[in-house]
């Protein structure tokens, strides 16, 4: 996506390309910019809301994991992976929200967390570097599978994920994501750490153009300017944190130190104090932080899948 030079030139350009969400399809451009909408209709199959908090411990971490339907989707296109390699040296972790409705949103996550479940069968790389490369290259291997699949099916035609992945080890770990899937990394006493969604929302909060209250209702709340696959032809699609830019992609990490996955539907109805106030008191519980960020987000409505992973260091 080229770069405007003027904030003027960038809201007409949001103006044109990224208007709210009508009955008639996105035109063109659209798909071509990889801006995919969240709230496009989800096929009438009735899943049971069934979704409980599971919490897992290794030697150095506890993990809790949630992924939930919601109170108004009739399917979970939401996926997720966190698991140890064999050696349990490294934990690989991985949140994809699916877009596209019909079956399609469902089958891109799929995609997305199979292509990176496949990692967990080779040594973890040696080098901070290598493993950046190495889950920069499988989100691109992602978005290319996704993207073949689509085009050999005329009702996956279009589909899209976005994605959230970091690969952990007990004293730092290397993060990347595409779209609006989010992670936070907390440690007790300083700044919340948050990625940096790929969306129009966050672009029209960084020009000025709406506050922090006007997201939650914004007509545009729901589009992405990044995802994998969703888009014609061979566009390339944002990939971010960038190697050798600020933020990092790498981060040390301590003991006592939680990292929070999530798809929109979960961090959607929280704020950023909220879900920091939910750290401070349940922190040293994760399932039961993940339980009550669940249950803040059905009270809120819960009008979209919600999946979460925290993660805490324990050693």
């Amino acid at each position: 996506m080229t770069t405007p030079t003027t904030h003027d030139s960038l809201t007409a350009r949001l103006t044109s390309h990224w208007a709210p969400r009508s009955p008639t399809p996105l035109p063109l451009e659209l798909t071509r910019f990889a801006i995919m909408d969240h709230a496009s209709p989800d096929p009438p199959i009735p899943v049971p809301n069934t979704a409980e908090v599971q919490v897992n411990t290794l030697t150095w971490a506890t993990i809790a994991t949630i992924s939930h339907i919601g109170k108004v989707r009739r399917e979970n296109q939401d996926n997720f992976l966190v698991k140890p390699w064999p050696d349990q040296s490294a934990i690989l972790a991985v949140v994809a929200d699916g877009m596209g409705g019909g079956r399609g949103g469902k089958r891109a996550a799929e995609i997305t967390v199979n292509t990176f479940e496949s990692l967990l069968e080779k040594p973890v790389p040696g080098s901070v570097s290598d493993r950046y490369q190495q889950l920069w290259n499988t989100l691109h291997q992602a978005d290319e599978y996704i993207r073949a699949e689509g085009s050999m099916n005329f009702k996956l035609m279009g589909m899209g994920a976005t994605a959230v992945v970091v690969l952990i080890t007990p004293n730092q770990m290397v993060h990347l994501y595409a779209g609006d899937s989010r992670l936070y990394h907390y440690r007790r006493h300083e700044f919340l750490y948050k990625t940096a969604d790929h969306s129009v929302v966050r672009m029209l909060l960084e020009l000025g153009r709406i506050t922090e209250d006007d997201v939650a209702t914004h007509p545009m709340r729901s589009l992405v300017s990044s995802c994998l696959g969703g888009r014609e032809g061979n566009g390339d699609f944002s990939i971010d944190p960038k190697w050798n830019r600020d933020p990092c992609p790498q981060r040390e990490l301590q003991v006592e130190d939680l990292l929070l996955l999530t798809s929109d539907g979960l961090h959607g109805h929280l704020s950023d104090a909220e879900i920091e106030g939910y750290f401070d008191e349940w922190g040293h519980a994760p399932g039961k932080l993940l339980q009550t960020l669940k249950e803040r987000a059905l009270d809120d409505g819960g009008i979209d899948n919600l999946t979460g992973i925290v993660i805490r260091i324990d050693a």
